[in-house]
């Protein structure tokens, strides 16, 4: 007859699994909260992530380029003058709050179609949050599977006093 043996993981140091917090904090980013505050400077520096407000004839004169009844624009700032804006396009919402992804579609935007434009930034506070929630309950789980015994092992075989 075979013997099944089990094997545990035994850690006897915490030196042993090392906590590479970059990678933890670029999570954090990327899922970070991000809020839209109004731009202060009416020519946005490329690379910016912006969201235009359109106007209802900027929205029935861009019908061709963006679709019907656009509300919104986002996406990332090629170029801005005083005529108008140059738009990688991420994302438009129509009117009825129906959202559509664009894959950086080039779009110019000229400044009378622009009812406002908001810039994104992120939330300290909200993502400060979601760290924070998310912390707790992984301790949280850590905690209820076991804690550190978890990883010590014990001879791989179940109680009951057998051979």
């Amino acid at each position: 007859m075979r013997r099944r043996e089990n094997f545990r993981l035994r850690i006897t140091s915490r030196k042993a699994l090392p906590m590479s917090r970059p990678p933890v904090i670029t999570v954090l980013l990327l899922a970070g909260c991000y809020t839209y505050r109004p731009l202060a400077n009416p020519a946005p520096p490329p690379g910016e992530r912006v969201s235009a407000q359109l106007t209802t004839e900027g929205s029935r004169d861009l019908t061709g380029q963006i679709g019907p009844e656009v509300l919104h624009v986002e996406g990332q700032v090629v170029s801005a003058d005083s005529t108008g804006l140059d738009l990688e396009v991420l994302e438009i919402e129509s009117y009825r709050g129906i959202r559509s992804d664009w894959h950086g579609e080039h779009v110019r935007l000229p400044r009378p179609a622009v009812a406002g434009l908001q810039v994104r930034r992120l939330s300290v506070g909200g993502t400060t949050l979601l760290g924070g929630v998310l912390a707790g309950g992984l301790y949280a789980v850590y905690r209820i599977l076991g804690g550190a015994s978890l990883f010590e092992g014990g001879t791989g075989q179940a109680g009951g006093g057998g051979r």
